[in-house]
């Protein structure tokens, strides 16, 4: 079973009375980031935690993704005004974008293969499949544990599922106005949509 939530950022601040519910291991990591953005982005994600996982401290693989030892498996994203968590009794990887306009083919030519290319060149609209993939290329990532050192074009996400390693992955979408939500696991079951946390 997986479960998807969201928070939205702008109900939150930097203010003592959010941070002081985070753990001290969540607090350290929000003291080093200098942006306000990306110190907003990481309080918005601890809180989450702090919700399902109360002080409980996950672990670290070797590529930087966290997880407990005795579950559940969960993953973290934050894009703009949203952190998003997903909760599953198996790996699971998400991953949200606010979707922009950008240099598609140019950004794309650095991590697409041959195929995700052609489907990108081939979408009416090329935003939309842009993103689809770029989601889906980050959700399976974290959803095999890997980290920035995978080669993103050695995987064919061009498709509703891929195989990898002997594995069968599967993906969902949603959005939430003008951002995509993926997830991925090995499960083709997936909650009809997210739920929203509230600070």
């Amino acid at each position: 079973m997986i479960n998807l939530f969201y928070l939205n950022l702008d109900n939150i601040s930097l203010e003592e009375k959010y941070i002081s519910l985070l753990p001290e291991y969540r607090r350290e990591k929000l003291e080093r980031y200098v942006n306000k953005g990306s110190k907003l982005q990481s309080l918005g994600a601890g809180l989450l935690l702090r919700c399902f996982f109360g002080d409980k401290v996950p672990e670290r693989n070797s590529q930087g993704k966290l997880y407990f030892d005795d579950g559940p498996f969960f993953n973290l994203s934050h894009s703009g005004r949203y952190a998003v968590l997903a909760v599953s009794d198996s790996p699971v990887g998400c991953d949200i974008e606010q979707m922009r306009e950008i240099e598609f083919f140019k950004a794309g030519r650095i991590v697409f293969c041959d195929a995700e290319m052609d489907y990108l060149r081939g979408s009416s609209d090329t935003c939309d499949a842009f993103f689809r993939l770029w989601t889906r290329k980050e959700a399976f990532i974290k959803c095999i544990g890997e980290g920035f050192g995978f080669p993103p074009k050695s995987v064919d996400l061009s498709g509703d599922s891929a195989s990898y390693d002997d594995t069968s992955y599967f993906f969902n979408e949603y959005m939430l106005g003008d951002y995509k939500i993926m997830l991925c696991s090995e499960q083709n079951s997936f909650p009809e949509n997210a739920a929203e946390v509230k600070a």
